[in-house]
């Protein structure tokens, strides 16, 4: 039996087993563990004001898929319920919300935001009647200046339907069992895997979206007047729902070595980008580079 390793992470990435061929380069061997580091150059964006990009350089990925329990980096779960074509599983894993306000990475790259004003024009003599009532600008709420968030950590349930030997559908339903935001977060995702022109290439393609609960939404992006802020600022969160691409060209060099591309864009809804907090309304994640399968 051969389980797809769906992108369960923001950083999750296609695995190649020798038993497997190129078309089903997301599949491994059961009772084994796969051990892979990828090498090269990316960035993962941060949405938020005084948030630091995530330079992407080495990216290392563990795995290990047993006949009912499995584990993929960040997530660790028990199948329950499997055929040919649909798994259900119970799973678990560390929310990622949490990511965006702390900078978790050794050697991260602080960008900062550099803005400029308009130019100045000469004077017509004349007073506009913005100079008399001038908008009031917008107020942003860096992450530093906000409560702690703290880490939440999912558990519920993962659908995996296998349409056939190259599309497949995941859908995830998660709560948090520590009671820090008492919400849930949701994903649906459909991948399809493709064939081209050139030999042992492959590429990936998929579409979905994230779902996040007003509780969700509120406790990580919401302002609080009396802890978060000592501006006159007081923001709700709302449910987001949050739609995404990702694409993955794989090429194998060798036994071991392959070569990838890999580019992901989240597209944030209002519910987030109405934050003082939040600068974007996309996250990208870029990567290109070499992966050694150990």
């Amino acid at each position: 039996m051969k389980y797809y390793l769906l992108l369960l992470l923001m950083f999750s990435q296609l695995s190649f087993s020798n038993d497997c061929e190129l078309i089903t380069d997301s599949c491994a061997t059961v009772g084994e563990w796969k051990f892979s580091l990828a090498v090269g150059a990316g960035v993962y964006t941060n949405p938020l004001h005084g948030g630091d990009n995530i330079p992407l350089v080495l990216i290392p990925q563990i795995s290990y898929y047993g006949e009912k329990v499995f584990f993929d980096n960040n997530t660790l779960g028990y199948s329950f319920f499997d055929n040919d074509q649909l798994i259900i599983s119970a799973i678990t894993q560390l929310n990622h919300e949490k990511a965006y306000f702390t900078r978790w990475h050794p050697k991260n790259i602080l960008i900062e935001s550099i803005s400029s004003g308009d130019a100045l024009t000469p004077s017509t003599g004349e007073t506009d009647s913005e100079e008399l009532n001038p908008p009031e600008p917008d107020i942003d709420v860096n992450v530093k200046d906000v409560s702690n968030r703290r880490w939440a950590i999912d558990a519920g349930v993962q659908f995996n339907w296998f349409i056939n030997q190259t599309t497949d559908l995941q859908a995830q339903i998660l709560h948090d069992v520590n009671n820090v935001y008492n919400g849930f977060n949701a994903k649906i995702e459909l991948t399809r895997i493709m064939t081209l022109p050139l030999p042992n290439t492959a590429m990936s393609f998929s579409v979905g979206t994230n779902i996040n609960s007003k509780n969700l939404v509120d406790y990580y992006y919401g302002i609080s007047p009396t802890t978060d802020s000592g501006e006159d600022l007081d923001y709700q969160g709302k449910l987001s729902i949050n739609p995404y691409f990702r694409l993955v060209l794989t090429h194998q060099l060798s036994e071991r070595w392959r070569a990838k591309l890999n580019i992901k864009r989240v597209f944030l809804d209002d519910a987030m980008t109405e934050s003082p907090l939040v600068k974007d309304d996309y996250i990208n994640t870029i990567f290109a580079g070499v992966t050694y399968d150990f």
